[in-house]
């Protein structure tokens, strides 16, 4: 038994070591393979010729569009393809200034005696990737998860996560305080008279009440704010729930909206209440029954916005 190397050991850490390493043992036998029926082909040129015998005539950008391969990567096969004489390029009658790419009788010639051996290698690919964990479909998986969302972006977030720290409430942090949940409110609703009075002067409104304000930093940077405002004995309401536009996605709210609850546990509180809005504030309705929240009737409408009130009890 083969034993495993330090590229295995190291897992998702060495995602592009494993699949070019994968690439090339199948390249390599690929090229094998043509070469035993006699046929001058590189499994790196299949993409481009596959594309153009279905879809030719086709422009360098629609090309890569199709393959999902870098322009400089397509430019490069292109011409080794024009060198072979597999591949030619003639002026888009639309548009002079693009030209459109179509494989040659040589080419077409090529394809027929490749039809066999492309037959084969298929039935081979299948039975490598017939697995209880299917590789092809985890492909598909892994690829629609980048299209959602980058590799670049995913780790940018995951480090400004590590970056971020949730702390208390100081003077200093009231100007940003007012700053994001002024913004948030007003996307989709109107800054009430109720919102100005406590996002003003919080010490007042809500700390020496009783209550508490959470905040999440990346570096010194307010990115997000949480409140906790004290109402009958032993129950809280959750409030001014806010995070900057630019922080979006990295699941800030959930952070914010855990540690509010663990404040209030601190905080002898027996039920945690909130106000919001099923519509304007859907996403956030979400988190809050991620969070353990459930909606009770809404006896009272704490905010002219709120359509939905929400309990959590701890």
């Amino acid at each position: 038994m083969q034993t495993s190397s330090i590229i295995d050991e190291l897992g998702p850490l060495a995602i592009a070591a494993r699949l070019q390493r994968l690439a090339d043992t199948i390249r390599k036998d690929g090229a094998m393979i043509y070469k035993q029926h006699g046929i001058d082909f590189e499994p790196r040129w299949f993409p481009i010729i596959y594309t153009l015998k279905c879809k030719a005539p086709l422009g360098i950008v629609e090309l890569a569009n199709e393959i999902g391969y870098a322009h400089p990567s397509v430019i490069s096969l292109v011409k080794e393809l024009q060198q072979r004489k597999l591949v030619r390029s003639v002026k888009d009658k639309k548009d002079e200034r693009k030209r459109l790419l179509s494989l040659t009788p040589a080419a077409q010639e090529l394809i027929e005696k490749m039809q066999p051996v492309w037959s084969d290698i298929r039935q081979s690919a299948q039975e490598i990737t017939d697995t209880p964990n299917n590789l092809m479909k985890a492909l598909e998986e892994t690829e629609n998860n980048l299209k959602r969302e980058s590799f670049l972006l995913r780790t940018q977030k995951i480090g400004l996560r590590r970056r971020l720290r949730i702390v208390d409430y100081q003077k200093k942090y009231q100007p940003d305080f007012k700053r994001i949940n002024v913004a948030w409110i007003s996307k989709s609703f109107v800054v009430e008279d109720v919102d100005l009075v406590v996002l003003d002067n919080p010490e007042k409104n809500i700390i020496k009440k009783g209550g508490h304000i959470i905040l999440a930093l990346i570096g010194e940077n307010v990115v997000g704010t949480c409140a906790l405002l004290k109402g009958k004995p032993g129950v809280y309401e959750m409030a001014k729930m806010a995070v900057d536009d630019n922080y979006r996605g990295l699941k800030i709210g959930r952070l914010l909206g855990e540690a509010v609850i663990e404040k209030a546990r601190k905080l002898g509180a027996k039920k945690v209440q909130l106000f919001s809005n099923t519509k304007g504030s859907a996403v956030a309705v979400e988190l809050y029954r991620k969070l353990g929240f459930k909606e009770i009737p809404l006896d009272t409408k704490a905010y002219a916005r709120a359509d939905i009130k929400m309990e959590i009890v701890l």
